[in-house]
C-alpha cells in the first residue's frame, strides 16, 4: 500500500455528508484514495509539518484502503550557519551570528524534530565532521549547559539547532574563526514528526479531498436539488479546511 494519507475513505464520506453530497465512493475508491494523498502531501508542505499514528491508533483499524503513516520522517538538508549583517573590514569575514550566548541558531525546515542522526560540520580545511558521531562534541537539550549543539522545539513545533560557535575558534584567539565561509557549512540528517493525528486534521484533509472529489459526488444529486453551485460548494469545503487548520498555522 503506497498511498498514504491523513484521513481514511470513512473520513471523507462524512466530509461529504456533511456537505449533503453523496457519501457512497465505493465505485470512485481510487479517485478518492488520489484526492486523499494529494491533499495530504499539501498540507504537509504548507503547513511544514508531519503527522503519524501511533500503534494501536483507532484510525490504524477504520483504513483499510489507504496507508496512513505510523512513523516520522527522514530528512537530509544543507544549511549556513547564520551571520551578522554586518562586520568589521579588519576581520577575516564575518562572524557567525549568535542567540542564547555562544550559540547559532538555525531554523529547520519542518517542525517537530524528533532527533539527529548525523550532522555534519564543515572543517577547516574544507572537509565534514560528523558531530553526532564524534565523541568529541556533545548533544545537549534546553537549556544550554555547555554542550556543542542541542535541538529545540517550541510549543507550536517550530524546530531550531543550536550550535556552539567557540568550536570554530582559532585556538588561542576570541574573535578570529577556522571557517572563511558560512555557507552551506551544516549537512543534517534528522526526523521529524508529530505522534498522533488529530480530529482536526483528519477533517481538513477530508473537506479538501472532497472539494476535489466534489465534481464526481455532484453529478449523483438531481439538477432541480442542486441549491448551490458545484464550484460555492467545493469553496465552502476549503473554507471550512481552512478553519480546521487555523489552530496549527
Amino acid at each position: 500500500m503506497t498511498d498514504t494519507g491523513y484521513c481514511t475513505l470513512e473520513d471523507l464520506r462524512r466530509a461529504l455528508r456533511e456537505a449533503e453530497l453523496p457519501g457512497d465512493i465505493s465505485q470512485d475508491q481510487q479517485i478518492a484514495v488520489d484526492a486523499i494523498t494529494a491533499q495530504t502531501e499539501w498540507l504537509e508542505k504548507s503547513l511544514k509539518r508531519h503527522w503519524c499514528a501511533p500503534t494501536g491508533a483507532s484510525i490504524l483499524d477504520e483504513a483499510s484502503t489507504i496507508g496512513i503513516p505510523t512513523g516520522p520522517k527522514s530528512r537530509d538538508d544543507e544549511h549556513d550557519i547564520p551571520t551578522a549583517s554586518a562586520f568589521v573590514v579588519d576581520e577575516d569575514g564575518p562572524a557567525p551570528k549568535t542567540s542564547q550566548g555562544d550559540y547559532a541558531k538555525i531554523e529547520l525546515d519542518r517542525r517537530d524534530a524528533k532527533s539527529i542522526e548525523a550532522l555534519h560540520v564543515r572543517t577547516a580545511d574544507g572537509s565534514y565532521e560528523d558531530w553526532a558521531a564524534s565523541d568529541d562534541y556533545t548533544e545537549g537539550s534546553w537549556p544550554p549547559s555547555g554542550e556543542d549543539y542541542y535541538p529545540r522545539v517550541n510549543n507550536g513545533g517550530w524546530s531550531r539547532l543550536y550550535l556552539d560557535t567557540t568550536n570554530f575558534l582559532k585556538e588561542g584567539e576570541d574573535d578570529e574563526y577556522v571557517l572563511d565561509s558560512w555557507a552551506n557549512a551544516v549537512y543534517l540528517e534528522w526526523s521529524h514528526g508529530h505522534e498522533g493525528i488529530p480530529r482536526n486534521v483528519r477533517r481538513a484533509v477530508a473537506f479538501r479531498a472532497g472539494s476535489d472529489f466534489v465534481d464526481e459526488a455532484a453529478v449523483q444529486i438531481p439538477e432541480n436539488a442542486r441549491v448551490r453551485s458545484i464550484e460555492s460548494l467545493a469553496d465552502q469545503m476549503e473554507r471550512k479546511a481552512d478553519e480546521l487548520l487555523e489552530v496549527y498555522r
